[in-house]
């Protein structure tokens, strides 16, 4: 059975960005495996660091539940992922747990350097983990080193924009209208930071965002049936898998190439 590892920064950025693809991919026989580099520890106006991240652990793993997947957390603190040597040995250690096909990450340039440094980290680490003298572990036991490299796919940064305001434009777009509702209920799992979100920026639209994010990235599948839709870049830096590995998974039907 194929994989595909989902590795993000922190609880709600897989469900924003990919959790309708990896639905899709579960209906198409994929085991799914989550993992965020963070328990969210700072998302709350009124917990202890302690208290929210057990918190948000809970709603991470719930989400997870939905699609039938894992959920690891690699227990960085919020604000602090940084590439380093000790960082990319505890990623590679989940890498080499999940033995993933293909991973999703978030793009080389987003909002926020958690989400950048974690891509980073990802990439790195996919390359360490077929290395057998690279030494790194998951849960406390030594991992063995992956049999190859995983595809690497990078989800659209949140709002589709770059850091001057202007549209990216992906690789793949992935028709994703069926499972929108799917999607909209894993997102939902992750209440509190909804209610941080309202506190911290006045804003009270956490689900219907990412609607309105998927409505605007499925104009570029070219069809009107399309109503929701996520976009990917793949990542095509020497030795890494550059097939299309979404049309081969999901079917051209589902999946618009703009390569």
């Amino acid at each position: 059975m194929p994989t595909v590892l989902a590795i993000m920064a922190h609880p709600d950025d897989i469900e924003i960005t990919c959790a309708g693809t990896l639905a899709l991919l579960k209906q198409a026989g994929w085991s799914i495996y989550m993992a965020t580099m963070t328990a969210g520890d700072l998302g709350s106006m009124t917990l202890t660091r302690e208290k929210i991240a057990s918190v948000r652990r809970k709603e991470a793993a719930k989400s997870a539940a939905l699609l039938g997947a894992k959920y690891a957390c690699l227990d960085f603190a919020d604000l602090t992922i940084c590439y380093g040597e000790e960082a990319k040995r505890r990623v590679s250690g989940v890498l080499r747990d999940a033995r993933p096909d293909v991973i999703i990450t978030h793009p080389p340039q987003d909002y926020m350097a958690d989400h950048e440094e974690t891509c980073r980290l990802v990439r790195e680490a996919a390359f360490a983990s077929t290395i057998p003298n690279w030494k790194a572990s998951f849960n406390g036991k030594s991992t063995r080193p992956c049999e190859k490299l995983p595809a690497i796919l990078y989800a659209d940064p949140i709002e589709n924009v770059d850091h001057d305001g202007r549209r990216v434009s992906p690789h793949y777009v992935v028709d994703i209208s069926d499972v929108i509702e799917l999607k909209s209920e894993m997102l939902a799992a992750h209440a509190s930071q909804r209610d941080w979100l309202r506190a911290q920026h006045g804003e009270d639209e956490y689900i219907h965002s990412m609607r309105r994010w998927s409505e605007d990235r499925a104009k570029d599948f070219g069809r009107k049936t399309v109503r929701f839709a996520e976009g990917f870049r793949q990542h095509l830096g020497h030795a890494f898998p550059a097939q299309d590995v979404l049309s081969a998974a999901l079917g051209k039907e589902r999946v618009k190439s703009l390569r």
